[in-house]
């Protein structure tokens, strides 16, 4: 969603549309917050659910402009590939020839100093 200023000149106010969207959409996640653009992850929640309470609420918070979209496949397959990647940092196994023969070898990875 896209916030304008109170007042012309001025930079938009974002912390009553944050306020809205945290207590509207529990468990919501703030994925963008530029100048003016807030950018929201709303967990399962019925589309018109979503346009209801935010037309609802568009001149009170000052919403010059807002799109609700679905996510789709692609940022799904995205998303669960950074997480994959996060959760294996620490538990890197790899390939038996990969790890010098041996089945099953568990590498971690270093988390010293280096000189």
């Amino acid at each position: 969603m896209k916030i304008r200023p109170g007042r012309a000149g001025m930079s938009p106010d974002l912390r009553p549309a944050e306020a809205f969207m945290e207590s509207s959409f529990p468990g919501c996640v703030q994925r963008e917050k530029h100048h003016s653009t807030l950018q929201y992850e709303v967990p399962v929640c019925s589309l018109a659910r979503i346009f209801q309470l935010v037309l609802t609420n568009k001149e009170k918070l000052n919403i010059e402009d807002y799109s609700v979209s679905q996510t789709t496949l692609d940022q799904v397959f995205v998303n669960f590939a950074k997480q994959q990647q996060l959760g294996e940092e620490d538990n890197l196994v790899l390939h038996p020839r990969a790890a010098g023969g041996r089945r099953g070898t568990k590498i971690t990875p270093f988390k010293g100093k280096t000189s």
